[in-house]
């Protein structure tokens, strides 16, 4: 796990210093640099050593021959059959890293390498003899892949932060890209918060010619896949299936040559992730939670957790964070947040206590999304499908005049379960009474041919879980220079949740049954047969208390006025001195707090 930089172009030998300085807590065990000064051409590099250690897997990676020059980030989990099979092709290896894996597998299968690789990565190589580069990025954007063509040349980066902090690009704040954000919380992939800079796809590949033409070639699609497996009849079969896909990806999850740990909250999905790997280690593992020092009315998973940590033989370690805590290190978040995001604080926290104890940590992110976890999976689902009426018009118009969760359903009668789906994760229902520019930013694709929760599952993963959830654990994780490993986005286990039929899924009334079923032989009871809680944040609480100063200092931002709207920017700076600032208003606070972080000019 690692950073990786690039530029072709006129600023090619501008950017070591300033990438290389704002990527190091990535990759804090070493660093490379490739020159090619005849092209105008640099690839870099920033190390933490997960998998062989030794300096022999050094980066940037050239072949024997020197044609081809590799920078990788990510862990291949089926490296060592990859291996096999390219040694029995007559290849030879000098490490025992799966970096000389990636660049051998390119060299024998070309751009085919990438359906070969099972794991999670963003790479680069600079092919001589094609005199091109060939980009990658993993099958659901657990890694970052950034980059622009901006002002005559091309570089690319794990992470936004040298783009804001260099000269070397024209920055200017996207318009569309903050209407997304304060519509969703995030900002939409391929987009950035930077006009042109963009994200490179999941399961997509990027050929760049030394003269900076590119091509974007999809190769990897989730739901065509899903569709080429045989169909499972059975619940019981599903059940059976689910467990050994599992069984496999942890497996090779489990794959590295330092200690691998986990986090653990009270929920199925972390909790089953624990308990497999109890039974691939032959160390204790490691398990981290996050709780409240005192008590607030907010869910607190930490008791449980433990008590979890306890019947599983793990050595667990509890997170108890207060106001102090919080004020400690707030400022530190907004600069390591890469771009604004309504959520993560809570990933930067767990990762930051846990990089003191471990490099590695499976995660339980993705389960709700594959497996119908989420209650509104049941309503949208249901309500989508009903037909309008008299009962819905009249509920649609009270929600429409006074939202809350008994009139909020009434939303999704009649709509396809993707825009059902699109009002529901909404945070500002009306951007035209917040934004100066009212933005058309509804862009959910339909799928028609799909099942009802199918198209649910498909809206989640390609947009909450990739915008916000799999950019939030990248960046902060990194942050901290911690590998987070979302085991259940092992993509052979994602193609299968995504094949099985609905009534799997939810049956009986149980969110998430197959899954549920194919693990509670090894969790605790109190954990599967609890409900399902969302682990939240005490944002209003802060912000009206130990953040309220910091608030009251970042809301008359000079760029503010210029996208906001005036009564709006009024009315909140009167909350925020009267201290009755919303849960909702944390938006707009992280968004602030970056600007005076990242000062940037506005896109008109």
């Amino acid at each position: 796990m690692c950073s990786i930089y690039g530029s072709l172009g006129k600023n090619y030998k501008n950017i070591e210093t300033i990438f290389s300085k704002e990527l190091h807590h990535r990759g804090p065990d070493g660093s490379g640099i490739y020159y090619d000064d005849t092209e105008s051409l640099v690839l870099g590099h920033t190390r933490l050593s997960i998998i062989d250690l030794s300096n022999h897997a050094h980066q940037p990676m050239s072949d024997e021959s020197n044609s081809c020059v590799l920078v990788f980030n990510g862990e291949i989990y089926n490296y060592k059959e990859i291996k096999q099979e390219l040694i029995l092709l007559g290849y030879s290896f000098s490490t025992s890293s799966d970096t000389e894996v990636v660049l051998k597998g390119y060299m024998q299968w070309g751009e085919e390498c990438v359906k070969h690789f099972r794991g999670m990565f963003a790479f680069c190589i600079y092919d001589k003899h094609k005199n091109e580069l060939f980009l990658a990025r993993d099958r659901f954007g657990i890694k970052p892949l950034i980059y622009s063509f901006l002002d005559g040349q091309f570089i690319f980066s794990s992470e936004l932060k040298p783009f804001l902090t260099s000269n070397i690009i024209s920055k200017k704040l996207s318009l569309e890209a903050i209407g997304e954000y304060f519509q969703y919380g995030s900002v939409n992939q391929p987009s950035t918060i930077l006009d042109g800079v963009h994200q490179l796809m999941p399961g997509h590949s990027m050929k760049v010619k030394l003269d900076k033409t590119h091509e974007i070639k999809r190769y990897y699609d989730y739901v065509i896949e899903s569709a080429k497996l045989p169909k499972i009849e059975s619940y019981e079969e599903a059940v059976v299936k689910v467990r050994e896909e599992l069984e496999i990806a942890t497996k090779y999850h489990m794959v590295a040559d330092v200690d691998v740990g986990a986090f653990l909250s009270g929920g199925v999905d972390s909790t089953a992730v624990v308990a497999m790997m109890n039974h691939y280690s032959s160390k204790q593992i490691n398990t981290f939670s996050v709780g409240f020092k005192s008590k607030i009315n907010i869910e607190d998973e930490t008791d449980i957790a433990s008590r979890s940590a306890k019947k599983l033989g793990c050595k667990h370690h509890n997170i108890k964070i207060d106001d102090a805590y919080i004020k400690n290190i707030f400022d530190d978040f907004v600069t390591s947040i890469d771009q604004p995001s309504v959520d993560g604080i809570n990933t930067y926290i767990v990762s930051l206590e846990t990089a003191k104890d471990i490099k590695v940590a499976l995660s339980g992110l993705g389960g709700d999304e594959i497996f119908a976890g989420y209650p509104h999976f049941k309503a949208v689902s249901e309500y989508a499908q009903q037909k309008r009426g008299f009962v819905s018009f009249l509920g649609k118009k009270l929600n429409h005049l006074r939202p809350n969760r008994f009139t909020n359903k009434y939303d999704f009668v009649g709509e396809d379960e993707a825009v059902a789906l699109y009002k529901q994760r909404t945070i500002h229902k009306d951007l035209s009474k917040v934004l100066q520019k009212k933005l058309p930013i509804n862009d959910f694709q339909l799928s028609t041919h799909l099942s009802s929760l199918q198209k649910i599952s498909k809206a989640e993963i390609d947009k909450y879980m990739l915008n916000t959830l799999l950019r939030d654990n990248d960046v902060l994780s990194m942050a901290h220079s911690l590998e987070v490993r979302p085991i259940l986005l092992d993509h052979k286990l994602v193609e299968l949740a995504f094949s099985l039929d609905d009534s799997f899924k939810v049956r009986n009334g149980m969110l998430k049954s197959v899954f549920v079923d194919s693990v509670k032989d090894i969790i605790p009871a109190e954990v599967w047969q609890r409900e399902k809680t969302g682990f939240e944040m005490p944002f209003s609480n802060w912000m009206n208390g130990v953040l309220n100063d910091h608030f009251k200092a970042v809301v008359h931002n000079k760029l503010a006025s210029d996208i906001f709207l005036l009564d709006y920017l009024t009315d909140l700076r009167k909350r925020v001195i009267s201290k009755k600032l919303k849960r909702s208003d944390w938006l707009v606070f992280v968004f602030l707090c970056w600007l005076e972080k990242f000062p940037l000019e506005l896109q008109l």
